[in-house]
């Protein structure tokens, strides 16, 4: 007989949110008209667990494209260290987080001397923890003779990273990259031995200033670039499971542009910064056989629920909506750029055998309006996507959501019409229970060389006295050597004897 059980231990953790203040220093030569874009994004983040808690560490960064008051763009970047704790009784120091789902809304507080801009922050941490049990029964001895328990190593943080060069051309005479913005959007991600093998798409969004004789014009470039790479990660097993994330490095001085008769080639090396989870399964090998009253073994269990059978789905939805202007506002003239496109998921559940999808996406419009003001405008667009989900005890749905493209229209100049292509990748978890040994304690050592044994094989029906009388054994020895026989037997037991 030979039992295998394989588990997974997946939980979603309580999602966290927190707020962190940056104060960038301005110059006293730089006076600020008008802010057109604020981005932020987190880097270089640690992650320290145990004892119920986590620490999440790291630095976070801000990039803000402003007009000061000659009417010229400019960019300033600065960042600031933050640190965050998370509380659950489910983190240990053997387990993995994985904090790689984060959403970041910024607001400005004071643009004069110091320009303070809070950045609230949401972060959806997944704990792994994972635990395999394979229990083996061989009669062939009548004593444990052996116990081994593979400890080999169970998860890892990847840490890992790889390039992509693209190229954008445009027809515009560019003069300055203003701001650039992309994200990678895995859709196929499988193991192998020392590497992961990687496929999807890399959504890229530049704008950028150009020579106009009237003064400057901002424009933008949208595209979208299949990547297919092979990630070295040591390691690594073909038969892991992996939850990874990627994050794009959005420096400018990745940029470099070539100009010819007007016309513009843009050659954007983007490296990608892979971090996540690598989940590997393994094994506690017990030869659990019988057993004297000298050698016993005492197993201690406890009943675990776990989520395995990990899999991913893909969605692509498009929702539209409009904004209106207030009464106080003057109408719009000219849209100049759609920037800082933030989707955020608020809600999850399961009705039905239907997923149900919360979330709303921010973004940040600037336009010229009537007056040729340069004017700018937050916007929300909420929305609610459903699918069927044919798995049954679903106990954990990880979704991430990114925009993959956003058209923008003015209907009569205060009427501002939004549509945005989502993409969402969902993780699924299926919730199972299982009982599995929590601690094991060995007897001491049993010479084998003075015992001789038998097997006999209980019949239906058949009582412990008659069985007795059957083997020509005492019925005290009978129930020394098999603590768990019925007094009436089933018929099959494997009953063990010693002579």
């Amino acid at each position: 007989m030979e039992e295998n059980i394989f588990i997974t231990y997946a939980k979603n953790l309580t999602k966290q949110n927190f707020s962190t203040m940056v104060s960038v220093p301005i110059d006293n030569n730089v006076n600020i008209k008008t802010i057109l874009n604020l981005d932020s994004y987190l880097f270089d983040v640690k992650l320290e667990n145990g004892n119920g808690k986590a620490i999440m560490t790291g630095k976070l960064g801000v990039k803000v494209l402003y007009i000061d008051v000659d009417n010229i763009l400019n960019t300033i970047t600065d960042s600031t260290n933050f640190s965050q704790t998370f509380l659950d009784d489910a983190i240990t120091s053997d387990c993995t987080l994985n904090v790689c789902d984060t959403t970041l809304v910024n607001n400005i507080i004071s643009s004069d001397g110091v320009l303070k801009i809070n950045v609230e922050i949401s972060v959806s941490p997944t704990l792994y923890l994972n635990v395999g049990l394979n229990k083996k029964s061989n009669y062939e001895n009548m004593f444990v003779k052996k116990t081994e328990i593979d400890t080999s190593t169970i998860s890892n943080v990847v840490d890992a990273a790889f390039e992509h060069t693209i190229n954008m051309q445009t027809k515009d005479n560019v003069a300055k990259i203003l701001s650039y913005n992309a994200y990678f959007n895995a859709e196929n991600v499988t193991a192998a031995d020392e590497c992961a093998l990687v496929e999807g798409k890399l959504f890229c969004n530049l704008v950028y200033e150009t020579n106009k004789e009237d003064g400057f014009e901002i424009n933008e470039i949208k595209d979208c670039f299949n990547v297919k790479t092979e990630i070295p990660i040591a390691g690594l097993t073909g038969d892991a499971v992996l939850d990874l994330s990627f994050v794009v490095n959005k420096s400018k001085n990745n940029i470099s542009t070539e100009l010819e008769d007007g016309n513009c080639e843009i050659t954007i090396l983007n490296n990608i910064k892979v971090f996540g989870v690598a989940v590997r399964k393994i094994s506690i090998d017990l030869i659990n056989d019988m057993f004297s009253v000298d050698n016993e073994i005492e197993l201690t269990k406890v009943s675990r629920d776990y989520n395995s059978n990990i899999t991913c789905q893909q969605l692509t939805e498009t929702i539209t909506g409009e904004v209106s202007l207030a009464e106080n506002e003057t109408a719009i003239e000219k849209l100049l750029c759609n920037l800082n496109i933030e989707p955020e998921i608020t809600n999850t559940y399961i009705k039905d055998n239907t997923l149900y999808i919360e979330g709303i996406v921010t973004s940040h419009i600037s336009y010229l309006d009537e007056n040729k003001t340069c004017q700018h405008k937050q916007t929300e667009l909420p929305f609610v996507i459903n699918t069927k989900i044919e798995l049954t005890s679903i106990d954990c749905v990880h979704p991430t959501v990114n925009v993959c493209d956003c058209k923008v229209h003015v209907r009569r100049g205060t009427i501002i019409e939004l549509e945005y292509l989502l993409n969402l990748t969902l993780a699924i978890y299926q919730k199972s229970s299982c009982e599995m040994v929590d601690n094991l304690t060995i007897g001491k050592a049993v010479d084998f060389s003075d015992y001789d044994y038998q097997i006999y094989i209980g019949k239906p029906d058949e009582s412990l006295w008659e069985l007795s009388k059957r083997i020509k054994i005492a019925p005290d020895d009978l129930v020394k050597y098999n603590k768990d026989l019925p007094s009436t037997l089933e018929g099959g037991e494997k009953i063990i004897i010693k002579r």
